[in-house]
């Protein structure tokens, strides 16, 4: 699966015409598809209206309207414009009218009247090609259309959304279903767009698939790519050859944050876990190896210097941090010769770090949108804004892999490789599910590919958040997330 732009897919739209694949049958694959969905969808909608734009978006229209008749459901068609914009449109309202469904213009009393009979509304308006506020009658008829809390099936983009932005310009329809055509659009996948889509489904019409995978570098993660990407474990294995952690977190405000990570870690699969703080948690896994690290020393790294490189394939740095940590940072990560996972205390805007994290060469960094905007020296609101764009511009800078967490979480890789994950539940918004990540991408850092084993820990983190939610709803707390790791991670195994 791909996450596309507005202009991405126009341009795969374009290639596979070029390579031969005529736009009419891509619209007629687009609306049957969007009429045997709602009837799949909604089978008991036996009345269906069927609103249609000037351009192709109108044109799936008239052919799930076609569709639908001929399914048996009864379908009324008001339309922006009784002539469209393209060929291809306008051969579809031809044929629409060969089967006996007449067209009428989309006026105030139409829509109201029209709003009285049906069970459905096919939302085929504008499609993805919105950049801007809608305003007129489109954005009255728009209104009209949620006051009257009709399911709305929306073809690709729902009207009035920016398929390219988190957050709507305006106005906009709230759909029910969106039944998204040959790929998944980038405002299906951040909040608050994400919710006016309603459920979405992404259908195959016709595009090559190696004409679609080339329009875009950002992964959409699913089940399937996260199960590839994460590691397998030998028959043989031991400790050392499953991978080992060092946990540099915790302070005396912020035990629980050093002990969650090193909780994660070892339900990500980790062989050995030592954790290096000033202290730990009374509750301690007794798996945990313990070091004292005291950062009021004169030289609180020296116990690290005395580690066995062995029992730190891969560091954990940051959860919980104490603040006199932080001036130690560069020479710490100078020291660390494997992958690095920086979080939260060791997310610090400072040339000295971000020259260290670049030398360094395999740092992930775990932001969420105010560390990223600290990091970028920029307002939270332009991370928010264009969430792919900031992930980028950390992991350029820093020359790091970057996971910008949120609702929906970003992870982008120098090189220009990005994937999204939209797993996840509301009640993972508590303390300690950020340490969770950490200490769960430390188990996973160990052999591999950095961005790999990154979408793989993201992707299985907020499935397990989902998996606690079951049982914990709103009320769960970050080790209920660890707990439910093993069971996730058995999911994607089958």
């Amino acid at each position: 699966m791909r996450l596309y732009s507005a202009a991405q897919m126009r341009a795969a739209d374009a290639a596979a015409a070029a390579a031969g694949m005529p736009t009419q049958l891509l619209m007629e694959a687009a609306g049957r598809a969007v009429a045997e969905t709602t009837r799949e969808r909604l089978p008991a909608a036996g009345r269906a209206l069927v609103l249609c734009g000037k351009g192709n978006n109108g044109g799936d229209g008239y052919v799930a309207a076609r569709f639908l008749q001929g399914s048996g459901c009864a379908v009324e068609v008001l339309e922006m414009a009784p002539e469209p914009a393209g060929e291809d449109a306008a051969a579809a309202r031809r044929a629409l009218l060969a089967h006996g469904v007449a067209p009428e213009p989309l006026d105030d009393d139409r829509l109201a009247a029209a709003l009285e009979r049906c069970d459905v509304v096919i939302d085929a308006l504008l499609g993805s090609g919105l950049d801007r506020p809608l305003h007129g009658a489109l954005q009255a008829w728009v209104e009209r259309l949620t006051a009257s809390a009709l399911p709305v099936v929306a073809v690709d983009v729902p009207t009035g959304v920016s398929a390219d932005a988190p957050t709507p310009p305006g106005t906009h329809v709230r759909a029910a279903l969106t039944v998204q055509l040959a790929g998944a659009k980038r405002a299906s996948a951040f909040y608050p767009a994400r919710s006016a889509f309603g459920d979405t489904i992404v259908v195959d019409i016709g595009i090559p698939r190696q004409v679609l995978e080339q329009a875009s570098p950002v992964t959409l993660l699913d089940a399937a790519t996260a199960a590839r990407w994460l590691p397998a474990r030998a028959p043989d294995a031991h400790k050392y050859s499953a991978g080992t952690v060092l946990v540099v977190a915790g302070s005396e405000r912020y035990l629980g944050a050093a002990e969650l990570a090193c909780r994660a870690a070892y339900r990500g699969g980790a062989g050995l876990v030592t954790l290096a703080a000033s202290s730990r948690a009374p509750a301690g896994w007794p798996e945990v190896v313990f070091e004292p690290l005291r950062w009021t020393d004169a030289s609180p790294l020296d116990t690290l210097e005395a580690l066995d490189p062995k029992r730190a394939q891969v560091a954990v740095v940051g959860p919980g941090l104490d603040p006199a940590a932080v001036r130690w940072l560069p020479l710490l990560l100078s020291r660390l010769g494997g992958a690095v996972v920086l979080d939260a205390g060791a997310l610090e805007p400072g040339a000295e770090l971000q020259d260290t994290v670049r030398a360094h060469g395999r740092a992930v960094l775990t932001p969420h949108v105010g560390e990223a905007a600290r990091l970028l020296a920029s307002p939270a609101g332009d991370v928010l804004a264009d969430p792919p764009a900031a992930a980028a511009a950390l992991a350029e800078r820093y020359a790091a892999v970057t996971v910008l967490k949120g609702a929906s979480t970003v992870i982008a890789a120098p090189d220009g490789r990005q994937a999204v994950s939209t797993r996840g539940h509301p009640g993972m918004a508590v303390g300690g599910t950020g340490d969770v990540l950490a200490g769960l991408l430390g188990a996973l850092l160990a052999t591999g590919d950095a961005f790999e084993r990154a979408c793989a820990g993201v992707y299985l983190h907020g499935r397990a958040g989902e998996r606690a939610a079951d049982d914990h709803g709103l009320g769960l707390v970050a080790d209920d997330v660890v707990e439910a790791l093993t069971e996730a991670a058995g999911e994607l195994a089958c």
